[in-house]
């Protein structure tokens, strides 16, 4: 784990320009094209997003998300930096 805090640390100071932001989301694995390799997420506004890396994820899986604004404040153009896997949605029911 003190690795991984490390790579998204170094990332941060490196890569994203000066005033890019990082902030936490949520999303539901809405569908998955494993010939792209491909998941599609949704978030709880109903917006989908795509990740290239289906490892092991399934549909109705929860991922929590690292997001970059991209220094701008429309969302559709921010990125996604990394997902994790937080559960299944029908554990919440």
């Amino acid at each position: 784990m003190k690795k991984f805090v490390a790579i998204i640390t170094l990332f941060v100071l490196l890569v994203l320009p000066a005033h890019a932001a990082i902030y936490p989301q949520t999303f539901i694995v809405d569908g998955i094209n494993r010939e792209k390799g491909l998941l599609i997420l949704a978030d709880f506004n109903g917006d989908e997003w795509g990740y290239l890396d289906v490892d092991d994820f399934k549909v109705g899986d929860v991922v929590a998300a690292i997001m970059n604004d991209n220094d701008t404040p429309n969302i559709y153009d921010d990125d996604i930096i990394t997902i994790r896997y937080t559960g299944y949605i029908e554990g919440w029911e």
